[in-house]
């Protein structure tokens, strides 16, 4: 064999995937939710935060931060919590109830490679969103970022796994699409409290600032907040991070069925 034909050898089986890629792609154009919640909403949160003269202000005397610099990471969050929540899960669970993830079985795409596509495709939504969030702030609302690239890299990366194998988990267990929206539900309300977004947690008591930093929201949170002030995020939120993503991989992994 030539080494020109052993190339396109190695390339043949990579191209399934990326037409997965593409169909995938164009099931959440039609299906846009991912885009709405996860990126179109904290987009407009960015906007309504950063227009409001009153979050423009110092929190206190002796700060030059205000309410907008704390939502930015609370922000991208966000679009974590949506994207793992509706994004990811509900397409799989619809797939399997509908019998998609069995029949595909059966051709040279695995399910494996569908659930792989899917998480792709939620990845760069997801990158996309915290892209527009980062460059907004900074160049239409003027907000100083001063990096720690590589904290802020690592705490994106663990928050996106950690929310991403939240998303897996539900659509593990979950038996139909009823019963993943239900748990969706149920969980969206308090992920959200506890990354701040109704009230930043720096106001509220501490226990509840306790509670939210070995919650992944919070932990998450936390170690972007310190990334983008220009610190590298204190070892516990990183842990607490790579804890959920552990546990909650596992029992994904552990009870997922295909069909």
């Amino acid at each position: 064999m030539s080494a020109q034909d052993s190339g396109v050898a190695l390339q043949k089986p990579s191209k399934p995937f990326w037409e997965l890629i593409k169909v995938q792609g164009k099931l959440v154009l039609r299906e846009p939710y991912s885009i709405i919640f996860g990126v179109a909403m904290p987009i407009f949160l960015l906007i309504i935060f950063g227009i409001v003269p009153t979050f423009r202000e110092p929190i206190s005397s002796d700060t030059t931060m205000t309410v907008f610099d704390l939502y930015i990471p609370i922000l991208m969050v966000t679009v974590l919590i949506m994207i793992g929540l509706l994004g990811l899960p509900i397409p799989i669970v619809r797939d399997r109830e509908i019998g998609w993830l069995r029949r595909i079985s059966t051709t040279p795409i695995s399910p494996t490679k569908l659930l792989a596509a899917q998480v792709t495709i939620n990845i760069i939504l997801a990158a996309v969103g915290f892209v527009i969030l980062a460059a907004g702030s900074i160049l239409i609302f003027g907000m100083n970022i001063v990096f720690d690239i590589t904290g802020f890299v690592l705490s994106l990366v663990l928050a996106t796994a950690a929310m991403f194998s939240l998303g897996l988990l539900i659509a593990a267990v979950a038996p139909s699409q009823g019963a993943a929206n239900g748990m969706m539900m149920a969980l969206l309300y308090p992920l959200l409290f506890f990354a701040g977004v109704y009230v930043p947690m720096q106001v509220l008591p501490s226990s509840l600032q306790t509670v939210s930093s070995f919650t992944p929201v919070g932990a998450a949170v936390k170690a972007l907040e310190s990334s983008m002030q220009g610190t590298f995020p204190s070892i516990i939120p990183l842990l607490v991070m790579t804890a959920y993503t552990v546990f909650f991989s596992y029992i994904a992994i552990r009870y997922f069925r295909w069909e």
